[in-house]
């Protein structure tokens, strides 16, 4: 089991949007220089090694993070997103509060769920 918490800008682990480490596709760990947030200096995980976990838990609180778990739920893509990207191999469980569910697509908002 990955547990990843979401950034406000949908970066996971340390795999940032646009950034080298989320184009990755061979290597399970990947070094990160002068990462977007502190410290500068980062190790991470890539998404290849993430998506091999049975289940992927995304916990997200705060409204800073609306933006993107509407993105990475709609399906946006990782590169961009990343965290439209993990998948874990039984289960992709996310938890989230009410403010960063604020952007979900309603189409993707189950009734009861949100009290309908």
């Amino acid at each position: 089991m990955v547990l990843l918490g979401v950034g406000p800008d949908a970066h996971i682990a340390s795999l940032f949007p646009e950034q080298a480490g989320i184009r990755e596709k061979d290597r399970t760990v990947v070094g990160v220089r002068n990462s977007p947030k502190p410290p500068p200096l980062r190790i991470s995980l890539t998404l290849p090694a993430i998506n091999t976990a049975a289940e992927v838990w995304m916990v997200v609180a705060g409204e800073d993070k609306a933006g993107a778990v509407g993105l990475a739920l709609a399906g946006a893509n990782p590169v961009q997103v990343p965290a439209s990207g993990p998948r874990g191999t039984a289960r992709t469980l996310w938890l989230i509060d009410e403010n960063a569910a604020s952007r979900v697509p309603e189409q993707l908002v189950r009734k009861d769920a949100a009290g309908a």
